[in-house]
């Protein structure tokens, strides 16, 4: 999985792996599940999938995903080995477009999506079961007592697991809501997974920010809405007039004279970086941006210190 960030002037710009608001779902026991119920419940998960990047890719929202394959995978465990989700994997003519996780229910929702890269299980071996209790919690089941953690690169005994049950509710969970390492901490004991640590989720949110409205791209729009932070919350006050309405910002911002965001709302990777630098310098700061893939804690410090996160 691929995870880009970028860092300017104190300000944390992250495009990440798409956390969405998330239906918790039933967990269907693999020895109890029949081959027609499982063919069932994959064809749903397959066409929420489809449902998901055909509205992403044709409300020009995001250009590269209007010619796709989804490729289904294989099914996601949680520790009992039941099935929660169905991994499927997007390509494009280039190659890797990013994976998609959906909930393996009567009712499927995509919970996890990333745009780029392969899947953090891409390593697995064929007789290895892929385990799933959530966003960023990834798991393989190396043996009936040892399971690898993707995320840490470390191997844990089965017994650290507490299990509280299957992933069954309908509680759902803000897009904007981040995970708060020590609110989890005083909900479950070392080692805990359970559906509690998914749902019970602590949000920070930095009022000032604005939200405008989908303009000429979905890059430009939302780094406007950092830079009029910056401007009328931080004193930035030379990177815009007084005058300068949000829907001149966002045709600036998407013109070839800085992002040079496509006329269906693609912007490049580059174009991001140089269009925003060059913003910046031409109103007299110096900035330096680069790349790189920040953990989910870095993400959180971040908006806990202010900084927009996109």
């Amino acid at each position: 999985m691929s995870i880009k960030k970028l860092l300017f002037s104190g300000v944390s710009l992250v495009f990440a792996a798409a956390l969405i608001p998330l239906t918790v779902f039933a967990s269907p026991h693999d020895g109890e599940m029949s081959n027609a119920q499982f063919q069932e419940l994959k064809q749903k998960a397959l066409n929420a999938a489809q449902n998901y990047v055909s509205i992403v890719s044709q409300n020009g929202s995001y250009s590269p995903w209007l010619n796709t394959n989804i490729t289904y995978q294989f099914p996601l465990f949680d520790f009992e080995d039941d099935v929660t989700s169905f991994l499927f994997d997007v390509d494009n003519d280039v190659g890797d477009a990013g994976y998609l996780v959906v909930s393996a229910d009567d009712s499927p929702v995509v919970i996890e999506a990333t745009r780029e890269g392969n899947s953090p299980y891409l390593n697995k071996s064929k007789n290895e079961k892929a385990v799933y209790v959530g966003p960023t919690q990834y798991y393989i089941k190396k043996s009936n007592d040892v399971y690898y953690d993707i995320r840490k690169k470390t191997e844990e005994n089965k017994s650290n697991f507490k299990s509280k049950g299957t992933l069954d509710g309908t509680k759902k969970v803000a897009e904007s809501e981040l995970v708060s390492e020590t609110a989890l901490s005083s909900k479950t004991k070392p080692g805990e997974i359970s559906t509690m640590t998914i749902v019970n989720y602590s949000s920070r949110t930095i009022s000032e920010v604005p939200d405008f409205t989908w303009r000429k791209g979905c890059s430009p729009t939302s780094f406007s809405n950092i830079i009029w932070y910056y401007r009328y919350s931080q004193g930035y006050t030379g990177l815009l007039q007084s005058t300068t309405t949000p829907e001149t910002l966002i045709d600036v911002l998407a013109s070839s004279t800085y992002m040079n965001t496509g006329t269906n709302g693609g912007t490049g990777w580059d174009n991001r970086v140089t269009g925003m630098v060059k913003f910046w310098s031409d109103r007299g700061y110096t900035v330096s941006v680069t790349r790189n893939s920040p953990s989910f804690s870095e993400h959180m410090t971040e908006i806990n210190n202010g900084r927009p996160d996109i």
